[in-house]
C-alpha cells in the first residue's frame, strides 16, 4: 500500500515541478503580488493532490490544471479586491506586459493599464495564449497542453489575438 501512494507523491511532484513556475508567473501576469501569486500555487497543488487519481485519469491534467489555476488566480483578485489589498501594478506584472508586447513586436505604451485592459478584453482563449505565449514565452506545444488544444488552434488563436489586440491599442492611442 506504501508504494502507490509513493509513486503518487513522486508524479505528483514531478507535475508540479514542471509546471509551477508557469502557474506562478501567469498569476503574476494577472496583476497578483508575488505573495498572493505563491498562494495561488499553493492552493492549486492543494486542489490537485486533492484529486490526483482523477487527474490522471484526464486526457490532459495539465489542462485541468490550468483551469483549476484560473479559478483560484480570480477567487485571489476578488479577495484583494474586497480587502484593498492589491499590489497593482507591480514590477513583475509590468515585466509580463512588457515582454508579451515585445515578442508580439507591438510598441509598448507608457500606459500599462490600458495595454492590460486591451489584453482583457480579447476572448478568454487569446487572453490565455498572451499569457503563455508571449509574458510566459512558452512553447506552442506547452500552451496546447495547458489549454487542451492543438498547436494549430494556439498558433491561430495567436495570430487573432495579436490583429485584435493591434487594432485595440491604435484605436486608444488615436
Amino acid at each position: 500500500m506504501a508504494v502507490p501512494q509513493r509513486r503518487d507523491q513522486l508524479t505528483f511532484d514531478a507535475f508540479c515541478e514542471t509546471h509551477e513556475q508557469a502557474w506562478l508567473g501567469a498569476a503574476r501576469a494577472c496583476r497578483l503580488s508575488d505573495e498572493q501569486a505563491h498562494a495561488v500555487v499553493d492552493a492549486v497543488r492543494d486542489w490537485l493532490w486533492g484529486d490526483w487519481q482523477m487527474l490522471l485519469r484526464e486526457a490532459a491534467p495539465a489542462a485541468s490544471a490550468w483551469k483549476v489555476l484560473k479559478d483560484e488566480i480570480a477567487k485571489a483578485g476578488l479577495a484583494a479586491t474586497a480587502t484593498g489589498d492589491e499590489h497593482w501594478p507591480h514590477d513583475q506584472w509590468r515585466v509580463a506586459i512588457r515582454t508579451a508586447m515585445h515578442r508580439m513586436r507591438m510598441e509598448f505604451t507608457p500606459d500599462v493599464l490600458g495595454t492590460y485592459e486591451a489584453i482583457l478584453s480579447l476572448p478568454e482563449r487569446q487572453q490565455d495564449v498572451i499569457i503563455l505565449r508571449y509574458a510566459l514565452d512558452l512553447r506552442d506545444e506547452t500552451v496546447a497542453e495547458y489549454l487542451g488544444s492543438t498547436v494549430g488552434t494556439v498558433r491561430s488563436n495567436a495570430r487573432h489575438a495579436e490583429d485584435r489586440l493591434k487594432e485595440k491599442l491604435a484605436r486608444r492611442n488615436a
